[in-house]
């Protein structure tokens, strides 16, 4: 009689940890589809912004640097170009312009995986639990954008199938300065404590970086140049 009551209070304990179970990752699982769609809300209306024509006067740079020889007119207009971007950069990526748009830059879509996901400044846990991360070190739009996310677990983990990217495959960044099209050039593992993957260029190239199944001690990279 005492073993039929403890299988009973068993079978009783187990059904009820199941249910939780079930109750709380329904809970989450929508809980992470309205962040998502809050946040994504909130990143087209920033896109929506367009602050400034997304080539930022570089058709005026690349057609003066087309050529093969260059008067100290041109290049001074060149370095006057490249000063108004990098200002610009600094006004709309400020602190306070950040802290006014809730922590949300952008977005990023990566039509191979099917990924549509919001971007938020800094890649604390905090923030990777609902979006991709910026880190916070990189640039935001000229030069190495540098960003983060999950590929696997409760929350948000929109880097989950970066690893099924090829050469080519395209990533599209969008913040209120506009549109980029990059295309992948280089995909390697590398150490998580390589932070040289963070470093600024001259090229407008943008860096994704994930964890990888099983190996803790390593991460994946993808890097893509702007399209031509």
């Amino acid at each position: 009689m005492k073993n039929k009551t403890l299988k009973y209070m068993f079978s009783v304990l187990l059904s009820v940890i199941v249910i939780s179970c079930l109750i709380s990752y329904i809970y989450i699982r929508n809980k992470n589809a309205n962040t998502k769609t809050q946040l994504l809300s909130l990143a087209n209306t920033i896109i929506n912004e367009n602050i400034v024509n997304s080539g930022m006067s570089e058709n005026i740079s690349k057609n003066e640097q087309s050529s093969n020889t260059l008067n100290s007119e041109q290049l001074a207009n060149i370095s006057k170009s490249e000063e108004r971007k990098n200002i610009k950069e600094k006004e709309v990526f400020s602190v306070e312009k950040i802290s006014q748009d809730n922590n949300v830059l952008g977005k990023i879509k990566i039509p191979k995986i099917e990924v549509e996901a919001p971007i938020k400044e800094g890649t604390t846990s905090d923030v990777l639990k609902q979006s991709v991360g910026h880190f916070s070190n990189t640039s935001y739009w000229n030069g190495n954008v540098a960003l983060a996310s999950h590929n696997r677990g409760t929350y948000a983990h929109y880097f989950e199938n970066l690893d099924k990217l090829s050469l080519n495959d395209e990533i599209i960044y969008q913040t209120k300065l506009g549109t980029r099209i990059y295309v992948v050039n280089k995909i390697d593992q590398i150490s998580e404590k390589d932070l040289s993957v963070l470093n600024n260029n001259n090229e407008n190239t943008i860096t994704l970086i994930t964890c990888i199944k099983n190996k803790p001690n390593l991460r994946l990279c993808v890097k893509a140049i702007e399209k031509a």
